[in-house]
């Protein structure tokens, strides 16, 4: 009887082990037919270039060499494209989000839940390609000792100047390894300190919840304080009218987690008795009178509502005024800044640098400026690769 009684057991053991890997072969199967449809679907599919949602460029098809593969990068890179390319993936960015919420994660796919509703990237300074960094920060201080009518102002992240409004034991190192690198570099007296005016405002609604942008009313406080140090009276916030023009706006950071936050209102702040201004955008390529392109408000990206999104070049003129041009050397950032700053030039050239090809010393010679400001948010500076055309 005990000898059957162990072969029973033996025999429903060993079925335990088939049933086992009957069930594992069919996850991988399952796990290989899902990954190969997805490979088949973006195949055949026209392959997404922009997220209107993200306001961002998203990762193209890398091309296969022997070079890479051997390398590794042609797998990191194919990797983030499948990512960024796999169907559904807004719905499975926000189920995925929702799971975290639910487990207690106090943050998702780089964005932390904070308080009062905001969200707020996670930026660590070990991510950041510090060999791109040093390299941005040596063409600028380059550029600063060629220029000694420039100045550079540079805008923290949300996530260090609201550092109160992230959650209990949220990591944040903050950027001084790349203010103390700027510091070594520049000379300090080109480096606005327009920046240190929003720490001052910090209870206020500086910047979006949702979107990594400072708001208009951020700008202005920059502004202001920029104006000081060019020797400016600048304008009263209490001389301007303020115009929301959008008041469900979601931006880049709710993007990326699909939950949470709160609807962010998108205003206009326009001078009661203002000069008025003639825009020439991308060297005529369309003329306007406005700083703004209102139809904007109500699609994709309200924030393109400033300069109807970002503009390679945009020349300025102030109706009725002789003096000075000022070149605003800029990431999206400037957008909202640049009219602010225009109410006290004769004439003002903004300049994005990623759609432009041509090193600013060549333009130059067609729009000669007595001032230049360079104005970007850190965490775009460091990353950004037309940074060499500062020169």
């Amino acid at each position: 009887m005990e000898f059957l009684e162990n072969q029973k057991n033996q025999k429903s053991q060993k079925e335990q082990v088939k049933t086992s890997k009957i069930r594992f072969l069919c996850f991988i199967g399952a796990v290989i037919l899902l990954l190969s449809g997805c490979s088949i679907w973006i195949g055949i599919t026209p392959e997404q270039t922009y997220s209107a949602e993200e306001r961002r460029m998203l990762a193209e098809r890398p091309k296969l060499t022997k070079k890479s593969v051997l390398r590794g990068k042609f797998q990191q890179k194919y990797e983030k494209y499948l990512g960024e390319q796999f169907p559904g993936r807004t719905k499975l960015v926000t189920l995925r989000t929702k799971l975290s919420r639910l487990l207690g994660e106090r943050d998702a796919n780089g964005v932390y839940f904070g308080k009062d509703d905001y969200l707020l990237e996670r930026y660590q300074m070990q991510d950041f390609d510090w060999k791109q960094v040093k390299k941005n920060v040596k063409q600028t201080a380059a550029f600063l000792k060629s220029n000694p009518d420039a100045k550079a102002l540079f805008v923290p992240t949300k996530s260090s100047v609201l550092s109160e409004k992230l959650p209990l034991y949220a990591q944040n190192q903050g950027e001084e390894p790349f203010f103390e690198l700027l510091g070594k570099m520049a000379p300090s007296e080109q480096l606005s300190h327009a920046a240190d005016a929003l720490k001052e405002h910090e209870a206020e609604e500086i910047y979006y919840r949702t979107d990594h942008h400072w708001t208009t009313l951020g700008a202005y406080y920059a502004y202001e304080a920029w104006a000081k140090e060019m020797g400016f009276t600048p304008v009263p916030k209490e001389q301007f009218t303020v115009t929301p023009v959008c008041s469900t706006f979601f931006g880049t950071t709710y993007a990326k987690v699909r939950t949470g936050g709160r609807a962010d209102t998108i205003a206009l702040y326009e001078p009661k008795d203002g000069p008025q201004f003639a825009l020439d955008y991308n060297m005529g390529e369309f003329q306007s009178d406005s700083f703004y392109d209102l139809s904007k408000a109500e699609g994709d990206d309200p924030y393109s509502v400033f300069f109807g999104g970002n503009q390679a070049l945009v020349d300025i003129k102030t109706q009725g005024q002789k003096g000075k041009t000022l070149l605003i050397i800029k990431d999206s950032f400037g957008n909202c800044f640049a009219p602010f700053a225009a109410a006290h030039y004769a004439r003002t050239i903004v300049v994005d640098l990623r759609y432009v090809n041509l090193p600013v010393s060549k333009l130059m010679r067609v729009y000669p400026a007595d001032d230049i400001l360079i104005l970007y948010n850190t965490a775009q500076f460091m990353d950004d690769k037309d940074i060499s055309k500062l020169k």
